[in-house]
């Protein structure tokens, strides 16, 4: 059973909660409850707020040095690593991880974030000298990147430490304190975070730590006036929440509020290579990732050929136990997201699509919320399925003629995450992908890279993350003087 979670990490101290409400942590595979998780109030999340506010104005870190910060930074992710194996069988509990998600995006990449952040804010250009004026008298001047302050950083459930990791590290590698509250389902991994803070010699209030709350603890992080900033990841519906609560007090926002990423199939591409990636790409996490492709164009002489590799490869997906390592397909969350996603299959059905595979709970396991990858083709682009983030293992197939209708389709959104294309010219879809509105697209299979950038166009989101994220978390001040 995974530890359970009793205190909160704030201002460098595990301090009891102000109330006492008490969360059960479940196994979504085998339902059975793992863990008992304290659970923050409003007023939890003051007493961190305040401990950052004082650990920002009074205390040493955002004048030190970068590499200073960057070495005690760097230490905490060589702490999580020395614990990737705990990490593992904890996501594998807490979040129905999979082997291979494990290996990956669910610890190994989260705790890339640590070095990554350090070196980055090591070698970032904090100052830089601008253009000097020569009319009417020569002015100087320089442009200065300062820490912005307090953040708040309010995450999802579907990645937990990977997005906590993510938030922290590069807020706190710039010189920022922070208050991080995860997700209620899945708090647990938020407190080995705070752990190896503490180990690593993070001076009191640079972050502190909270249970997974209510809307009237994310109400207290985004709209408390002591907040410099917010960092949000999570549904678009609570992200302009966050940003109309934010407006009152004009605060910094970053929001990545997912997406309804489409896949397109040129023409020559292989049927064969896109049904493979495809899955993996969409139903990755049982489809509970914001940049899953849940879209699927190809053309119309393609159509019936992808669409019949697609639905045969997902009677082949291996789903159950995710620590069985033929398992590729573990559980959604909980009951009620399982429920809301069994909604939106009643609504393609009802919408007139085609149920070509899938669209049920797995007869064969009677425990865990399961669900069978689902692929509909006859789908419309204005159907809820495929307007809507569905969240779950559920592909939209639609047809196009040619790649102006194919790129209409695509930015037909109110998303603009991510997106894939497919076709072994590169030249040609490269082409192709600079038409589409979003703010990531995968060509041939391609993979994330943390040097890059993550980050959404439309709703998707405001502001970017990992490398060209770092200004972000900065204020830019101007200093100028006249040369005598």
């Amino acid at each position: 059973m995974a530890t359970g979670v009793d205190r909160f990490y704030i201002g460098g101290e595990w301090v009891e909660p102000k109330s006492g409400d008490v969360s059960e942590i479940l196994n979504p595979a085998t339902e059975e409850v793992i863990a008992t998780a304290a659970v923050s109030s409003p007023k939890d999340a003051v007493a961190a707020i305040e401990a950052a506010r004082v650990a920002f104005d009074e205390g040493p870190w955002p004048g030190m040095a970068p590499a200073e910060r960057g070495a005690i930074v760097r230490r905490m992710g060589e702490i999580l690593h020395t614990r990737r194996r705990e990490l593992g069988d904890l996501l594998r509990e807490e979040v129905g991880a999979t082997l291979y998600l494990i290996k990956t995006v669910q610890v190994s990449w989260a705790i890339e974030a640590f070095a990554l952040s350090a070196e980055w804010a090591e070698t970032f250009p904090w100052e830089e000298e601008a253009p000097s004026r020569t009319k009417p008298v020569t002015v100087r001047s320089l442009l200065v990147r300062e820490p912005v302050g307090v953040v708040s950083a309010i995450t999802p459930f579907n990645y937990p430490l990977f997005v906590n990791s993510w938030k922290v590290a590069p807020a706190i590698a710039m010189g920022n304190t922070v208050v991080l509250k995860p997700a209620p389902w899945t708090p647990l991994d938020a407190f080995e975070i705070a752990r190896a803070a503490e180990e690593a010699g993070l001076p009191p209030g640079v972050l502190n730590v909270i249970g997974g709350g209510g809307v009237d603890v994310g109400e207290e992080m985004v709209g408390n006036p002591m907040v410099d900033m917010v960092s949000f990841t999570g549904s678009l519906t609570a992200g302009r929440s966050v940003g109309a609560r934010a407006a009152q007090t004009v605060k910094k926002v970053q929001l990545e509020l997912g997406g309804k990423s489409a896949a397109i199939v040129l023409d020559d591409a292989s049927a064969e290579d896109v049904a493979m990636r495809i899955m993996g790409n969409c139903m990755l996490h049982a489809g509970q990732g914001c940049g899953c492709t849940t879209r699927l164009l190809v053309p119309e002489t393609m159509h019936d050929e992808v669409v019949e590799r697609t639905a045969a490869m997902c009677a082949l997906m291996p789903i159950g136990d995710p620590a069985d390592p033929s398992v590729v397909l573990g559980p959604l969350i909980r009951e009620q997201h399982r429920a809301r996603v069994e909604s939106y299959v009643q609504a393609g059905i009802d919408e007139g699509a085609t149920l070509v595979t899938g669209g049920r709970r797995p007869p064969q396991l009677d425990k865990g919320f399961f669900y069978e990858p689902t692929v509909f083709t006859d789908v419309r682009n204005d159907m809820r399925i495929a307007q809507e983030e569905i969240f779950g293992p559920v592909l939209a197939v639609i047809r196009y003629r040619d790649e102006d209708e194919a790129v209409r389709i695509a930015n037909d959104s109110v998303f603009g995450l991510g997106g894939a294309v497919y076709s072994p010219n590169r030249p040609r879809a490269l082409a192709f992908s600079r038409r589409l509105r979003t703010g990531f697209v995968g060509i041939g299979g391609g993979m994330l890279n943390f040097h890059g950038s993550w980050g959404g166009y439309k709703q998707s989101g405001v502001g970017r993350e990992w490398r060209a994220g770092l200004e972000e978390y900065t204020e830019l001040k101007h200093l100028t003087w006249v040369e005598p």
